[in-house]
């Protein structure tokens, strides 16, 4: 009789590719040879591509190479059902407006100066640095200067940038006052407008964040409560999927896995929520601050294991690596 563990290797991955979660944690337990392949990452990508922060994008690429794919799965569980651990990490007063570019390899800092009120926004790739501010101008940098490269006047305050992958383009948010689309895409060679996003939003609708999911899809929120999702190959007058935000906030910030799952911050008293991008509703939400005056969540950036977010005077950090009991 030949056994499961003598099977050739490539039989083997076959039949563990139509295994679910369940069952291979419960077939890693029957022996120690049986576990040692199953916890090998090639076994576990197909898994993992359908959660959350796994790390494998929808291209297929694996942003966190270093952590087993399998103690990744883990921890997705984790972000699917909301078990974390909370901690205030930094608590801070609020400070003026300049951008300060600190060197990581030396202990210096150069300060950039050109813009005439606060700077709302900012987005930097390699020697490229694009700024935002309330004077309603745009501003081009590079790091190897310290004064502006260019500058572009916008009919508005400017809420958010964000730079193309490619560094070819760039896009701008702005408070959207005026009958005009609150998104533009650029060209960063020529500082010529290529384009617009859009074309019915309401007054008030100003766009707070913006984030390349990839060279040509666009994810947006801002204060109409919508996280927008635009797909330059399809169309730029409408969006291809969007989500509403629940308490009819204001969101200030998004991020994305590159997959499935979206964090946004909102005004509504330090709440970040997880989004499953297959579905319409909210998956989880977290609430960070229980102060009865509104605290928005002004930023997000997260790990394989870690969500931070950044309020007003305060850091704070969410841990999902709390072990799920149906994986071992």
């Amino acid at each position: 009789m030949l056994l499961l563990p003598h099977l050739p290797d490539e039989v083997l991955y076959l039949v563990l590719s139509y295994l679910d979660l369940t069952s291979l944690g419960r077939l890693a337990q029957v022996c120690s040879s049986l576990g040692r392949f199953v916890g090998r990452d090639v076994v576990w990508r197909n898994v993992a591509k359908e959660f959350l922060n796994s790390g494998i994008t929808r291209s297929g690429t694996d942003i966190y190479p270093h952590i087993p794919v399998k103690e990744r799965v883990r921890t997705a569980q984790n972000w699917y059902d909301g078990v974390c651990r909370k901690d205030i990490l930094l608590k801070w007063k609020t400070n003026d407006g300049r951008i300060l570019v600190h060197s990581r390899k030396a202990d210096s800092s150069v300060e950039l100066h050109g813009h005439n009120q606060e700077v709302h926004c900012l987005d930097c790739r390699e020697d490229l640095i694009i700024s935002g501010s309330r004077d309603c101008t745009v501003r081009i940098w590079s790091l190897s200067s310290s004064s502006a490269r260019g500058t572009l006047p916008m009919s508005e305050r400017v809420w958010s940038v964000a730079i193309s992958p490619a560094q070819s383009s760039f896009v701008t948010g702005t408070a959207c006052c005026e009958n005009l689309s609150p998104l533009l895409i650029w060209d960063t060679e020529r500082l010529a407008c290529v384009c617009s996003l859009g074309s019915e939003f309401r007054r008030g609708a100003g766009v707070l964040d913006i984030v390349f999911e990839s060279p040509f899809q666009i994810f947006t929120c801002g204060y109409d409560t919508f996280i927008r999702l635009w797909d330059l190959r399809l169309s730029t007058r409408k969006c291809v999927m969007e989500w509403e935000e629940p308490h009819d906030s204001a969101l200030y910030c998004i991020q994305t896995d590159r997959n499935h799952m979206i964090a946004s911050g909102s005004s509504y008293y330090g709440v970040v929520r997880l989004w499953d991008r297959r579905q319409a509703a909210c998956l989880q939400f977290f609430q960070l601050s229980s102060k009865p005056v509104s605290s928005p969540v002004y930023c997000l950036r997260f790990s394989s294991s870690h969500l931070y977010a950044a309020l007003a005077t305060s850091l704070h950090s969410l841990d999902f690596r709390q072990r799920p009991t149906n994986l071992r």
